[in-house]
């Protein structure tokens, strides 16, 4: 069971501060709403950009709403709400010069749903999604386990701590004065507190894998925040023994590991990888990589005809070692499903895009996936040799302006260092590693993104600082 205490969270005071100081005071015909606009350069491009804006709302206003990458208020007029629009695509417009700038090999444009966001509140969107986890190695059957965090940072067992009584007077006042500092000065908006977990992973030889602090996002989001549910009392969906599948006279893997002796790879076109998703305003990255990855090497494995959809949202609502809509960790979620089997996504659809919880169901026969554990990759190289065999799930910096933007053609660098988001690697070729994400197919190149090669250790925007994939 989560542990629920109350919290002040001076990160929530430090974001609406940071939104006031977004809008500039100016006079009512002026109407200027955002600082750092060159006001008067706007003015003699308006009608030009609310072409662009009509184009905009065309083709993405509607998902942008649905989505809550739109952001509005009833308290302003629909003329302001329009204004406000215009110098939002107008900022992302200047912004999109130096980013292409920056990366010559690929395309930019504010034909992206995420247009009307400020790159401060894109990064505000993407950093609730990704938690890094505590664990390196080969994941047994062992569970991976962590402290109680709350939004600040501030350690939960340690408060339980206080609250029961177990410490002694000095380590009270000792504890009371950390609490105290945790919460005024160690909170830093956009930023991660790191933990304080020591424990470590059981690995497949029965030894002890190493371990990295986990880390845990500041939520300081500008619009719909996530909506707790209660904590789930029902058990996991009960996992059926075995799940066969029909078998193919020639494997998907044989396939592609052909294809890798020419130099590359693409799973996203075999029949073992599902169309793109979008996770919505729920920060599931984590679930939606860690289901991808499973299914797709299931079916490799298996050599089947058709891929078997699982279901995202069993991840979200029961996955007690993740955080569902607030974050969670690709490695947790893999033992989590080693343990108790997914449902289909057709039993177990998801339903939590609006941001919304609901408590675990165990209305749905989870069904055993054939994963033994997990394998963490270190390396371009190791990843390369993995993706010859099947996808590859990967952690990356997406809180900027490049992914915010991204249309096509080969990303080189990001101006954002901050590991924030879950994808899967699915394929390379000389020049780039494809990556497929969970924003829709409306984003991007058909849903994927193209990362440029690196032999840097960390890669372009830090896809190679923590990957991993499930054993079958």
């Amino acid at each position: 069971m989560k542990t629920q205490l109350p919290v002040v969270s001076f990160a929530v005071a430090a974001a609406a501060t940071v939104a006031l100081s977004t809008f500039a005071i100016a006079p009512a015909a002026a109407r200027q709403m955002h600082a750092g606009i060159d006001y008067q350069r706007y003015l003699e491009e308006k009608d030009s950009v609310q072409v662009d804006v009509d184009e905009w709302k065309a083709q993405f206003g509607d998902i942008a709403k649905a989505n809550g990458w739109m952001p509005a208020s009833e308290e302003r007029s629909a003329e302001d709400q329009e204004e406000d629009l215009r110098q939002r695509i107008y900022m992302t417009q200047q912004g999109i010069q130096s980013t292409q700038a920056a990366n010559p090999n690929a395309n930019f444009s504010i034909m992206s749903p995420f247009s009307a966001l400020t790159d401060e509140e894109f990064g505000s969107y993407v950093l609730n999604s990704y938690v890094q986890g505590n664990a390196t190695g080969t994941g047994s059957g062992g569970t991976p386990t962590r402290r109680l965090r709350s939004e600040a940072g501030v350690d939960l067992n340690t408060i339980k701590d206080l609250l029961d009584g177990s410490l002694d007077a000095a380590s009270l006042i000792e504890t009371i004065g950390s609490l105290v500092e945790s919460l005024i000065g160690g909170v830093t908006l956009g930023t991660v507190q790191p933990a304080a977990d020591g424990s470590t992973n059981t690995l497949a030889d029965g030894t002890a894998g190493s371990q990295t602090d986990y880390q845990f996002s500041d939520l300081t989001h500008w619009g719909p925040r996530h909506h707790p549910s209660p904590t789930p009392t029902t058990d996991a969906p009960v996992v059926e023994p075995v799940t066969t599948q029909p078998a193919t006279t020639a494997s998907p893997a044989t396939t592609e590991a052909a294809a890798a002796q020419s130099g590359s790879v693409d799973w996203s076109t075999s029949v073992c990888m599902a169309p793109i998703q979008s996770q919505g305003m729920c920060g599931s990255c984590w679930a939606f990589a860690t289901v991808s990855s499973v299914e797709t090497a299931q079916c490799i494995a298996n050599g089947q005809t058709s891929l078997t959809k699982y279901s995202e949202q069993q991840l979200v609502s029961c996955d007690s070692q993740d955080w569902g809509c607030n974050g969670g960790t690709p490695v947790y979620a893999f033992d989590y499903v080693q343990k108790n089997g997914l449902c289909t996504a057709d039993d177990y659809p998801y339903t939590s895009d609006s941001g919304y919880e609901t408590s675990c169901s165990s209305s749905c026969q989870a069904s055993d996936t054939g994963i033994k554990g997990y394998t963490e990759v270190y390396g371009e190289s190791d990843l390369l040799s993995a993706l010859n065999e099947h996808p590859v799930v990967v952690a990356v910096a997406s809180g900027n302006n490049a992914w915010k933007q991204y249309t096509g053609g080969v990303l080189s660098t990001c101006d954002t260092s901050q590991l924030d988001h879950a994808v899967v690697a699915v394929g390379y070729d000389s020049d780039a590693i494809k990556i497929r994400n969970s924003w829709g197919s409306y984003w991007g190149e058909d849903g994927y993104i193209r990362l440029q090669r690196s032999t840097s250790s960390s890669g372009t925007c830090g896809m190679l600082e923590y990957m991993s994939y499930p054993q079958m």
